[in-house]
């Protein structure tokens, strides 16, 4: 996902209604936080160009535009916003008005500037409780993919988390802060944990809090498992960088102080049926610290959305009234409310994968990597075959045995168990891209592929004897070709690769893994679907490109399934003739 998405609707990434903690109800409104609360006892948050106030907790809405010159400015939505203890609003946001990036993205590519990605970052005042807004204030121009925290030391000093690209490609946390209530603002320090070259790639996303001992604490989203934190004594110079103990996917966190002195934290910890998940928000934590950061109680699932595709991710906090806490979020669609006394008193259950039936006898079974795997909302190819045999009138089943990571050595220990234990009546093998890898991103760097050609070879001929002697036909494929990204070049640009060739991840071994299967194909007169050899033709039909077949230079996206699909249904039908 480009960071350019979160100028989507708040709504863009709720794949369904999430299930809320047992003693929370639903917020009556689909504003999204942060909110502060108006002189009046009313509250207040912004939308892309609107201060929306309410007085009657949320039920109706009055609305004031932020902007004289509304054209020139749209607040992103991933924003921060806080009124100071003088009743000076002040909000921060990236402004997608301004937005620029290279037709295409190339994020990191040669011969791209990372100055080309602008994404500029904005403050802006309001001294009559939002009902007028002054002049918006530039700090930054560079690319900025997420703000959601800004508070104000006991000093008066006003802080600002933001980030930016860096020339590394990658994001780093950027520090603002302002002593005149939000009229002007100094660059503080960047903070750079030193890892990744992608557009989510950095120590990122921040969020601070105020401890009682007037030092600040931060923390930080990374691609480490954890979060990270630093601390400051002036929010300008910032020192500590490191990681916590705190579990975390590549999402961020949100910190604010509650009236009974604790502090609060949201994040997407690994969710507790898959635990070693680096990436899935599908569960939304909440947990408390008594020590200043310190340590923090045992978290709370406060809202959860299991369905395909589901996230409750980037959150807002806001107490309400003491122990009341509306939360809501960026990703997902959560707008919820629960009063902190209530949430021991009941939990989300452990969320149980149904288990997927057996395929009956006489089916077909795709056999593969993580190419073949299924992949979240994906409609991979093995559900577009059965979809389009069943369109057809054809009985057979498909069941899909893919598994992320696979090389044929894998797929020789399980052949038995997770393929002809099924008595198929047709097996589809496609295999490659992980034997021919080598891994020279290890240390000491690999310097040869995983399973070496011969050995590939012998495996697929073990492979497809041993399904014809129980008289299943086998199908077999050539792979789909590899491009580069950035973050494929971070860990495989070096030889034998070539990053500076547009087929230089592909040709260096793969490209002979997929020829010798060909001839292999030939020699023992098995039937071949030539998907690497479909690519440039298909990509040319549609009028994209190879990289545009592809999710992330390595996996078929929907158009690389599409066509993984039609090769597949009329060679399926040839066979079971």
């Amino acid at each position: 996902m480009r960071l350019f998405l979160l100028l989507l609707s708040a709504t863009a990434f709720a794949a369904d209604s999430p299930t809320l903690h047992p003693k929370a109800t639903a917020l009556p409104f689909t504003h999204q936080g942060p909110f502060v609360t108006t002189a009046e006892g009313g509250v207040l948050c912004i939308d892309a160009q609107n201060a929306q106030r309410t007085t009657d907790e949320g039920r109706t809405w009055r609305s004031t535009p932020l902007f004289a010159k509304a054209a020139k400015f749209n607040v992103s939505n991933e924003r921060a916003l806080l009124r100071t203890r003088e009743g000076v609003i002040i909000s921060a946001w990236m402004n997608g008005a301004e937005r620029k990036e290279p037709k295409g993205w190339h994020w990191g590519e040669p011969g791209v500037d990372w100055k080309a990605f602008v994404l500029p970052t904005y403050s802006c005042r309001s001294t009559d409780d939002g009902k007028t807004w002054e002049t918006p204030v530039k700090l930054s121009d560079p690319w900025c993919g997420c703000i959601h925290s800004m508070i104000q030391m006991r000093s008066g000093r006003i802080v600002l988390v933001g980030q930016e690209i860096i020339p590394q490609w990658r994001h780093a946390t950027v520090m603002w802060a302002s002593d005149d209530l939000g009229k002007s603002w100094q660059r503080g320090d960047v903070l750079d944990y030193g890892i990744g070259a992608h557009d989510h790639a950095g120590s990122l996303e921040g969020s601070v809090i105020e401890r009682k001992d007037g030092s600040l604490y931060l923390l930080l989203r990374t691609e480490s498992g954890f979060l990270w934190e630093a601390t400051s004594r002036d929010g300008l110079k910032w020192a500590g960088l490191q990681a916590t103990k705190i579990a975390s996917v590549t999402c961020c966190p949100q910190m604010a102080r509650l009236s009974d002195g604790r502090i609060a934290m949201l994040w997407n910890a690994p969710p507790r049926h898959d635990p070693k998940s680096g990436s899935s928000r599908v569960e939304l934590s909440l947990a408390f610290s008594e020590d200043e950061a310190g340590t923090w109680s045992k978290p709370v699932i406060v809202a959860a959305n299991y369905v395909p595709g589901g996230r409750v991710s980037y959150p807002y906090v806001y107490e309400r009234k003491p122990g009341e806490m509306w939360i809501t979020t960026m990703q997902g669609g959560l707008r919820m409310k629960v009063h902190t006394a209530d949430l021991g008193a009941g939990e989300i259950p452990v969320f149980v994968p149904p288990p997927k039936p057996e395929p009956k006898p006489g089916g077909i079974v795709m056999f593969g990597d993580s190419t073949t795997a299924p992949r979240g909302s994906l409609k991979v190819y093995a559900t577009r075959v059965e979809t389009m045999l069943q369109s057809i009138g054809s009985s057979l089943g498909v069941h899909n045995a893919g598994i992320g990571g696979n090389t044929t050595r894998d797929a020789l220990k399980r052949l038995q168990t997770d393929v002809l234990k099924y008595k198929p009546r047709l097996v589809v093998m496609q295999f490659g891209i992980n034997d021919s890898c080598v891994d020279v991103w290890k240390n000491p760097p690999a310097t040869e592929p995983r399973v070496p050609l011969a050995e590939y070879l012998s495996n697929l001929r073990r492979m497809i004897a041993t399904a014809q002697e129980v008289k299943a036909k086998v199908i077999i494929m050539t792979t789909n070709p590899l491009r580069w990204t950035p973050k494929l070049k971070e860990l495989y640009g070096k030889p034998p690769y070539n990053p500076a060739a547009e087929d230089g991840f592909d040709a260096a071994t793969l490209a002979g893994y997929n020829e010798a299967l060909r001839k292999l194909a030939a020699e023992l007169k098995v039937p071949l679907v030539d998907v690497r050899a479909a690519y440039p033709e298909f990509a040319k039909q549609r009028q994209t490109t190879i990289d545009g077949m592809l999710l992330d230079g390595m996996h078929p996206n929907d158009l690389g399934q599409e066509l993984v699909a039609e090769l597949l249904v009329p060679a399926i039908r040839a066979a079971v003739r």
